[in-house]
């Protein structure tokens, strides 16, 4: 049921929007970097929010709106961390990559018509960026911010004989499913920028420990705290323009889903600490819901995936950090 709910939802999107999944457009206020090396951008601000230590039960629906747990439920223990206080914006996007790939511009809904009030699009979540865009864009933030670079790629796949964190030496993003991308691997010891893990994004989503119970992140009223399909007007919002979960954290249900690190893999009850999800597969999960969807799809506890070469125009990302 997941991978039709997947599929569905990016033909319906691809229909409201008319966009190629593959499709890149670099179109923007301004066009590239204007010739300049991506080392030689400024590194953005990104605001970070400690997360935890403490346990939760991964999958259990929280508060009074809810839709049923996904199951089976586990008690994880989790190490403390940062995550960004919101998703990663077209403006953070650009300072690091000098493009701008998401379909909307702040004046446009998703069947391209124009629509008030105007948006600044700097701080409109990026969105129609796939998973390995996202990794890429977490070492190249890193290495601008002085911080070791979280992953490494093999410099060939199989048999590889070295492994690089410099994204200028890994070539072309893919635009399909990639054997030697999809054996990126964390750096041991690297303190980057990197995607959460589904148990992190979820612990910080329910507010850390001893979360209040909450059905969406931040409250039981779905208005408060998501742009989802009965209120977005069908385009994405900027960030933080609605109410923050207990940690001061913005956005988690709705506006766009947030790839995380995990293949998709089914859950287990067995007690976890620090759980890193499946060890392959060949979709990633994705976390929170979007502006296309309803409540059930924007619930802390809801999951889905994707192929890591997905672009839609309801797919974005926000990044974490080791304490």
């Amino acid at each position: 049921m997941k991978r039709v709910v997947n599929v569905l939802g990016g033909i319906i999107l691809a229909a409201l929007i008319g966009l190629s999944v593959t499709a890149c457009d670099t179109g923007g206020p301004t066009s590239g970097n204007g010739g300049s090396s991506w080392r030689d951008l400024s590194p953005p601000p990104i605001e970070m929010v400690r997360v935890g230590p403490g346990e939760f039960y991964l999958g259990r629906e929280e508060g009074t709106a809810g839709f049923g747990n996904v199951t089976p439920i586990s008690r994880v223990t989790m190490s403390g961390f940062y995550i960004g206080r919101y998703p990663v914006t077209q403006g953070q996007w650009y300072a690091v990559m000098g493009t701008w790939p998401s379909f909307f511009t702040g004046t446009n809904n998703s069947g391209n018509t124009t629509v008030t009030p105007t948006l600044n699009r700097n701080n409109l979540p990026v969105e129609r960026v796939n998973w390995y865009e996202a990794i890429v864009f977490s070492n190249r933030l890193s290495i601008l911010r002085g911080l070791s670079p979280a992953y490494e790629l093999p410099n060939q796949w199989p048999n590889p004989t070295s492994w690089s964190t410099n994204p200028d030496t890994w070539g072309a993003v893919p635009t399909s499913s990639n054997a030697r991308w999809n054996n990126v691997r964390i750096r041991s010891g690297s303190t980057g920028y990197r995607l959460p893990t589904e148990a992190q994004w979820e612990f910080a989503a329910k507010g850390g420990p001893l979360g209040c119970a909450y059905t969406f992140s931040g409250s039981n009223d779905i208005n408060a705290v998501a742009w989802h399909w009965g209120n977005s007007g069908s385009r994405t919002r900027e960030v933080g323009g609605l109410q923050a979960n207990r940690l001061g954290i913005h956005d988690m249900s709705g506006n766009v889903w947030e790839w995380v690190w995990d293949w998709w893999g089914p859950y287990t009850a067995v007690d976890k600490t620090d759980p890193v999800g499946a060890s392959s597969g060949s979709l990633r999960v994705l976390r929170g819901g979007s502006w296309l969807l309803s409540a059930n799809g924007v619930r802390s506890v809801h999951r889905d995936s994707g192929t890591p070469d997905n672009r839609f125009g309801n797919f974005g990302f926000r990044v974490a950090r080791p304490l």
